[in-house]
């Protein structure tokens, strides 16, 4: 059945024919899995209603969100913050630990940080996770400073869609890529940083920048959300934990996705220094005696550092 939306904003699921399935009544519903559909009522509470729109007995529990079911249980938190998951029959199971749930808050509150620090705009930019076998990633079209914890998707190791309303992020490529070349990366972050950018553009290589952050590689061009950004990203994944997209934005992967964003803030820092020196006049050059120094610092004596072609 799909969904619709009558004269008055609320939403309804139809019939082939188009007919209403039952009286309409929510402010929004889900799409169906297994047989049950996420309802917001027009009180504001959440209920699961089946084909017919009647309401799951929850046992007089109320929740703040609760996302569609996937075998067999849909991910539930009540209105007093516990966390767990909602059986077909209605039944609220509390867990323990929910680290879905921690991953979700966690991307939402970098997804805005990144947004206030003026990292992205609009729709720029995506987020992902691994959680064991599968991956927490933002959805396509989505504007990371105002994402909320069901807006996220999961996805296989591989991008398949296993849970959410929308599709996974048009770069999904980009992080499947990261996720199989480094086994132990748990989280990547991508964004449209504007100074970085603007290195890129300018010619302004920041592998050779020798300042206070590691050097950081330009990769060549790769047309946006295609299967050339993870080719062009690929030569650096064993040396470096952070890269730039010229004409397009910078990649961080990291052991957390706090750490991944230290990394763009860094990395953004340091392109907005090197484009106002460069504004300024020509940059003075450091000795090679004192380069080696700093990547020995670094750890990356043994790195012939790559110039973008």
């Amino acid at each position: 059945m799909k969904v619709e939306t009558n004269d008055e904003g609320h939403q309804f699921h139809a019939l082939p024919d188009g007919t209403p399935a039952y009286p309409s009544r929510f402010r929004a519903v889900s799409n169906f899995a297994e047989g049950v559909a996420v309802a917001h009522r027009l009180d504001g509470r959440v209920a699961l209603i089946d084909e017919r729109g009647r309401e799951l007995d929850l046992r007089g529990e109320q929740f703040t969100w609760i996302l569609p079911p996937h075998k067999g249980r849909a991910r539930a938190q009540r209105v007093d913050g516990r966390h767990g998951w909602l059986d077909l029959d209605g039944r609220f199971h509390a867990e323990r630990e929910d680290p879905e749930w921690e991953a979700r808050c966690e991307m939402v509150r970098i997804g805005r940080l990144i947004y206030e620090r003026g990292y992205n705009v609009s729709i720029d930019g995506n987020l992902s996770v691994r959680l064991g076998e599968e991956l927490l990633m933002t959805p396509s079209g989505c504007h990371l400073g105002f994402l909320r914890p069901e807006d996220l998707v999961v996805t296989s190791l591989t991008g398949k869609l296993l849970r959410g309303q929308r599709n996974p992020t048009s770069e999904y490529r980009l992080h499947t890529a990261l996720f199989e070349r480094r086994k132990q990366l748990r989280c990547v972050v991508h964004v449209h940083s504007p100074f970085a950018v603007a290195a890129s553009l300018a010619g302004v290589d920041l592998s050779k920048a020798y300042i206070t952050v590691a050097p950081v590689p330009t990769t060549d061009y790769a047309r946006i959300s295609s299967e050339e950004t993870p080719r062009v990203i690929d030569p650096f994944l064993d040396d470096y934990n952070w890269a730039i997209i010229p004409r397009h934005g910078t990649v961080a992967w990291a052991d957390s996705l706090w750490n991944a964003f230290l990394r763009i803030e860094g990395l953004e820092h340091a392109a907005k220094v090197l484009m106002a020196a460069r504004a300024a006049g020509p940059i003075e050059p450091l000795s090679a005696e004192r380069r080696l120094e700093l990547l020995t610092f670094w750890g990356l004596e043994h790195l012939d550092v790559p110039v973008a072609r």
